[in-house]
């Protein structure tokens, strides 16, 4: 039976036959179209209709190929918009910390959107995330931003595939970006901070010196809390940050919680702060908009409230500029410089990762491994202490293996 002899209304093979009223009346002679019956993730009975009945047998294949793979993808939902789909999926990111559901924000709302936004999820390809990529490169965005916002792009489609299951595959794959430079961190010496500390205001001045003896990162440091100072066993227990809406949150990661020694030129930095500010104990919100925190800061505004990363960073620009330091050393510096003093001390890479409250060791390589001293000549003298020995040739025990 050939497909003259498909009736209007008639299925065959997964598919129907319908008569296009609308498209017939234009031509002015009868038009079919063909319709796949199917159901949705969510069991539902639904379908989608082609002009052809290639496009039909090719869809009907795809959705039985799937269903054989146990993955129902709802072709529909796909239709959406990816400005659309990157509301819902905004939404679903405010349950991760503040600080990166802000940084998600800003890269959808910077990058993506105006690059895909009114694509819809289903119809991006490869090609789109490539001249999303080349785009942003061709403005002048720097590599790392560049990558930023492709790690969020990958997020958002992966969530598409995997977890909505709107696409069957996700278009990220394959795509070239910008290579990172070669930029090793800078650090300051033990004069260079001394010195900015001394030029910043009075209330800022010890924030300098305990980020450069501690490695604690500014948001830290502007969470930290009296209760968390032990000044006798001299340690800092670090569990919390300042969210830039002036809330204490939760710390970038699970390692991000640590205690960290505390030095005695930082202890000493400490008391003469608290001596000239004394602690206020107030409410401080958390940033889970629901719990109340019942605690003294330890740097606030001049009025007691919290303070952010902006109120330390504007003096110490100016102290930077007044010591002669380029505009490169930023507040950041002083942590990679508690870094640079350990490996200076010969500390462990396991120890240093711990200190700094990194995720995984990986980060402290990649970030600090260049400022390890060269180990040429340590690992020579190793293997040639190791076999210079005075062990006579025909002793029998020299021909054993030994065990380990």
């Amino acid at each position: 039976m050939g497909k003259q002899d498909w009736r209007d209304g008639e299925m065959r093979d997964g598919i129907r036959k319908v008569r296009n009223a609308r498209a017939s009346k234009q031509a002015g002679k009868d038009v079919y179209s063909f319709k796949v019956p199917y159901r949705d993730a969510n069991g539902k009975q639904t379908s989608e209709t082609f002009a052809t009945h290639t496009a039909a047998v090719r869809f009907r294949n795809k959705v039985r190929r799937q269903r054989d793979e146990g993955m129902v993808i709802d072709a529909k939902a796909g239709r959406i918009s990816v400005k659309e789909y990157s509301e819902t999926w905004l939404r679903a990111a405010q349950a991760k910390r503040p600080g990166t559901y802000a940084e998600y924000e800003k890269r959808v709302r910077l990058y993506i959107v105006p690059a895909l936004g009114g694509r819809q999820v289903r119809a991006v390809t490869r090609g789109d995330i490539q001249r999303m990529i080349n785009d942003l490169e061709g403005r002048g965005f720097a590599p790392t931003t560049i990558r930023s916002a492709y790690r969020t792009t990958v997020g958002l489609f992966r969530s598409a595939q995997v977890l909505d299951r709107i696409i069957h595959s996700t278009p990220c794959v394959g795509i070239t970006l910008p290579e990172l430079p070669n930029r090793e961190v800078e650090v300051l010496t033990a004069a260079q901070v001394r010195a900015v500390a001394a030029k910043m205001p009075e209330r800022w001045s010890a924030a300098v010196t305990l980020a450069a003896g501690t490695g604690l990162r500014i948001s830290e440091v502007m969470g930290l809390t009296w209760d968390r100072i032990d000044l006798e066993a001299r340690t800092v227990t670090v569990d919390r940050q300042m969210t830039q809406k002036r809330r204490l949150g939760p710390v970038k990661s699970k390692r991000s919680k640590r205690v960290v020694p505390m030095p005695d030129m930082v202890a000493e930095v400490l008391r003469a702060h608290r001596e000239a500010f004394p602690p206020v104990v107030r409410d401080v919100p958390d940033a889970d908009g629901k719990t109340v925190h019942r605690t003294a800061l330890v740097f606030t505004r001049p009025d007691g409230t919290p303070a952010i990363s902006g109120n330390v960073r504007r003096p110490f620009v100016r102290a930077r500029a007044a010591v002669g330091l380029a505009a490169s050393v930023t507040f950041h510096v002083l942590r990679h410089t508690y870094a640079s003093l350990l490996i200076a001390g010969g500390t462990h890479l396991t120890v240093i990762r711990d200190r700094m409250g990194h995720s995984s060791i990986a980060i402290t390589s990649d970030t600090y491994g260049h400022l390890y001293p060269q180990e040429d000549g340590r690992t020579r003298g190793v293997i040639d202490e190791a076999f210079a020995t005075d062990d006579d040739p025909d002793d029998g025990a020299a021909g054993q293996p030994a065990r380990a």
